[in-house]
């Protein structure tokens, strides 16, 4: 019999973001040199963007067959996973068209804002216990956050056509990014303060008697 984890990892909708992974694989091989020859990696994109949609909806259904509306989305698994799959596909389709098509450094810098300043800070989040004390990281796609993927996209498929509004995209996609950095932020302080209020007995109310 199949350990719980490993049940749960291969829930549906979390075998639909780790499909993400092989799709980046995929990217590679179908980006030609020329737009004309990059048709089935627009198809690639178009099939990851569908997993990214249909993945939250199932999960969200699973949830609610289960019976438990506040239920995160994959037993909790599919909280993390999800995030983690869009920036594996996300740095495996940028690091294609950085090799076949050769970009300015400065537009891809622009579409990776939020990536390279968020995985330092979760490296330090997890190497460094003090941080614990007052953050709780909070791996739910926000919002912001699933609009920055979604600008992402737009930006990568402008590099792809060789468009001049890929400089429009790559600067939303970088305001859209610091702006869901804020709003992580954000929520794990807020979650860090939530849990040391319930940890620390003297901040709750003394009973009237």
């Amino acid at each position: 019999m199949s350990p719980p984890w490993l049940q749960t990892l291969m829930s549906l909708p979390n075998l639909l973001s780790l499909s993400r992974i092989p799709l980046g694989g995929a990217f590679w091989l179908t980006l030609g040199p020329t737009v004309g020859e990059s048709v089935w990696a627009f198809a690639v994109m178009a099939v990851a963007a569908v997993t990214d949609v249909l993945d939250g909806h199932l999960a969200r259904r699973q949830a609610r067959k289960a019976g438990d509306a506040q239920a995160e989305p994959g037993g909790g698994t599919g909280a993390w996973l999800d995030p983690i799959c869009d920036k594996l596909f996300v740095a495996a389709v940028l690091a294609a068209i950085i090799v076949r098509r050769h970009p300015p450094p400065l537009l891809i810098g622009l579409i990776l804002t939020r990536e390279l300043v968020q995985v330092p800070l979760g490296v330090a989040y997890r190497f460094i216990p003090t941080l614990h004390s007052w953050l709780r990281y909070d791996f739910r796609a926000s919002v912001l956050g699933k609009a920055a993927t979604v600008a992402q996209f737009l930006a990568i498929a402008a590099l792809i056509l060789d468009h001049p509004v890929i400089e429009i995209f790559a600067l939303i996609a970088f305001a859209l990014g610091i702006a869901a950095l804020v709003d992580y932020m954000r929520r794990a302080i807020r979650l860090g303060k939530s849990r040391r209020a319930q940890a620390d007995p003297a901040s709750k109310p003394a009973l009237k008697r």
